[in-house]
């Protein structure tokens, strides 16, 4: 079924011409502070690629043997998971029904009912969430399940489930950005109207509720994880929709430009605007678009006639942006540019963006 801890001591760690070349490599790659001893790979082994619990009475867990011997022959740490643990069964319901894999990533095991767990269902799309994660290997029995409950009314007939390890976590992660990205993707390509209208005529209300609504509200906890990075790819692949066969409309992340790469930029080749976006989170908008104008941001696109750049606030906790501002570059006669009166949004109580006077 899998390595125990006692065959990884006496198969790999305890062997000198297998474990030197592992951690010389681990270790070139790494700081000084961040260097593997022994006890430390061990214990990342452990993280990684342990967890694997087939009785609910039984403690004792395995490693993933594919992993394993993956890991020693690369002598890196990687998503093996992700080539190997993709059942069609799961891919298909993910396609099917992408909302259903709505999972509270930080909670370390989720209780489900006897009778949920034990019921066979009528068909494959019936299979409810969790049951259908442990068929496909994706959770694991978690023995310490019922004592780490706090809840008073759990139930002693209940089984708990858990991620075997963070490879299985990353893997999963990894299956659904690659179905979200395509989702956005389609739901901006649904949106090109409305979004090029409210950028046009800059109607930034509208703008900003529909990037709210129509595009991170539906990323939500698949895609987003509290990080800059993960807003950055929803509004990308959102945005790389809505273009995507607009004649003249080009989009970017990561661009290299100044001293730095921007986050997001539009060029609307056909209006010769350029919308640079720069995204934050836990700081504020004004902080936003001021490293816009410190990097540099805007100057590659000094052809432009107009240039919009939007600073905009994400919020951790919502999973969604929450303010926004935004300053308009227009080039006058004099061919310089006039910088107009910066505007400044937030959601009302509502939820809906209104602008700040």
């Amino acid at each position: 079924m899998g390595y125990t801890e006692e065959d990884i001591d006496s198969l790999f760690l305890s062997k000198d011409t297998i474990v030197h070349p592992v951690l010389e490599k681990l270790n070139r790659k790494n700081t000084q502070e961040e260097k593997y001893t022994l006890i430390q790979l061990k214990q990342a082994l452990k993280d990684y690629y342990n967890g694997y619990c087939f009785t609910i009475d039984k403690i004792t867990s395995v490693y993933n043997p594919d992993s394993i011997l993956k890991f020693f022959k690369d002598k890196s740490f990687g998503n093996y998971w992700s080539n190997s643990g993709n059942p069609a069964i799961l891919l298909q319901q993910i396609k099917n029904n992408i909302n259903r894999f709505t999972v509270l990533w930080d909670q370390s095991s989720f209780p489900i009912s006897q009778l949920d767990f034990e019921t066979p269902a009528g068909a494959l799309f019936e299979i409810a969430l969790f049951p259908l994660m442990y068929q496909t290997g994706y959770l694991t029995l978690d023995p310490n399940g019922f004592k780490a409950d706090t809840r008073a009314d759990k139930n002693a007939t209940d089984y708990y489930l858990k991620f075997p390890n963070q490879e299985v976590q990353s893997a999963l992660k990894l299956t659904l950005s690659r179905f979200v990205v395509q989702k956005q993707q389609e739901t901006g390509i649904a949106y090109s109207d409305s979004i090029l209208e409210a950028l046009r005529n800059e109607k930034w209300c509208g703008f900003l509720n529909l990037i709210k609504g129509a595009c991170l509200s539906k990323a939500g906890y698949h895609f987003l994880d509290k990080t800059e990075r993960s807003f950055h790819g929803a509004l990308y692949s959102f945005l790389n929709g809505v273009f995507h066969i607009t004649e003249g409309m080009q989009v970017n992340a990561e661009l290299a430009s100044g001293l730095g790469r921007l986050d997001i930029a539009l060029e609307d080749n056909l209006h010769q605007t350029a919308y640079i976006f720069e995204l934050k989170v836990g700081k504020s908008v004004s902080e936003a678009l001021q490293q816009i104008y410190d990097r540099d941001y805007s100057m590659s696109f000094h052809t432009c006639a107009k240039k919009v750049c939007v600073g905009l606030k994400c919020d951790p906790v919502r999973l969604n942006i929450t303010e926004a501002a935004i300053e308009v570059h227009q080039r006058n006669k004099e061919h310089a540019f006039q910088v107009m009166p910066r505007k400044n949004f937030t959601v009302n109580a509502m939820g809906y963006f209104q602008e700040v006077r």
